[in-house]
């Protein structure tokens, strides 16, 4: 499709995949398309971030793009300096001087941050968010975390980490985060977190119907919650703790920060099932006064595999304000 009006760059840097797409005000994906990505050193990993974005970028001079790239990552970013400053998927990883680099290379302006502070911006401009002023995108996916949008502006907090609720935490006896805590939300409610517990409590439970997708190493989070829902003891178990968990943490968050609303993401929130008992406990745990603010819990409504990319154009516009 061929549009008249300038297309911003929009990278989504995940754990699995190199997302690149040419987006346009109105939140259009006019062409996209996925690179792989590989995380074994961090020469492999910056090595297959700048081939996937020259291929993008020479093979599209044909659409009249804007001046801007935005890009969200995993891990920890330096906004104001446009640096991604490392990840605990990568050890050892030293900085990414992404502005830098793609600016001198490109000759356009780039923004970087967080996927989930991009995500938030997505629902912010594109999504939900557009009926609120005050709200939490929480994805709850491989990791936990939150953005959070309040009158209308994404908090980044100090250090440009604020929202990082995974690594709340919620009681003893975790899983081992990979931050080095056992005591993380992520070790309960994280897909990896359950998955991990699964495995952890088999011994106890050797009848249950996830010990064939343990044993084949096949198990994911819909598979718990699917069993759950038909009685299997294990499934049930892990289930209770991820409400009791993701419940306690997002009550906290209502309690701390008054949101008009809760948006969820990610790949662990997928189901209306989970989304009706999830709002049950934080209506029921949460203070009267904060509680009376919160109009709505729901799902996103934006796209699961272009949220990180619309967010990434988001990104790039507000920056294109500010910067």
């Amino acid at each position: 499709m061929r549009v008249d009006e300038p297309v911003t760059v929009g990278i989504d840097i995940g754990a699995t995949k190199i997302l690149i797409g040419s987006v346009t005000r109105q939140g259009d994906i006019i062409h996209h398309a996925r690179y792989g990505i590989d995380l074994s050193t961090e020469s492999s990993l910056k090595g297959s971030i700048y081939r996937s974005i020259a291929d993008y970028i020479h093979g599209r001079r044909e659409e009249n793009m804007s001046v801007n790239i935005g890009i969200g990552v995993f891990g920890h970013v330096d906004f104001e300096q446009g640096d991604w400053l490392g990840t605990m998927r990568v050890p050892g990883m030293e900085m990414i001087r992404f502005r830098d680099d793609l600016k001198q290379r490109y000759g356009m302006n780039v923004a970087i941050d967080n996927d989930v502070h991009t995500a938030a911006l997505a629902e912010l401009h594109l999504g939900k968010g557009r009926e609120y002023r005050h709200f939490l995108y929480v994805n709850v996916g491989t990791g936990i975390a939150a953005g959070i949008i309040s009158d209308g502006r994404l908090i980044r907090g100090a250090s440009n980490y604020a929202g990082e609720i995974g690594h709340t935490f919620v009681g003893r006896d975790m899983e081992q985060c990979m931050c080095g805590s056992s005591w993380c939300l992520e070790s309960a409610a994280s897909g990896g977190g359950m998955i991990n517990r699964a495995i952890r409590w088999i011994s106890d439970y050797p009848d249950s119907r996830l010990a064939p997708l343990i044993q084949s190493g096949n198990i994911t989070s819909v598979d718990i919650f699917r069993e759950a829902r038909k009685g299997d003891p294990l499934s049930m178990k892990i289930h209770k703790e991820f409400i009791w968990s993701i419940g306690i943490g997002l009550v906290n968050l209502v309690n701390i920060l008054n949101p008009e609303a809760i948006i969820l993401g990610g790949g662990v929130m997928r189901d209306s099932w989970l989304l009706k008992e999830l709002s049950d406990f934080i209506y029921q745990n949460t203070i009267g006064v904060s509680r009376r603010g919160l109009k709505e819990i729901s799902l996103t409504e934006l796209g699961p595999q272009v949220t990180g990319l619309l967010g990434a154009a988001c990104l790039a516009w507000d920056y294109e304000k500010i910067g």
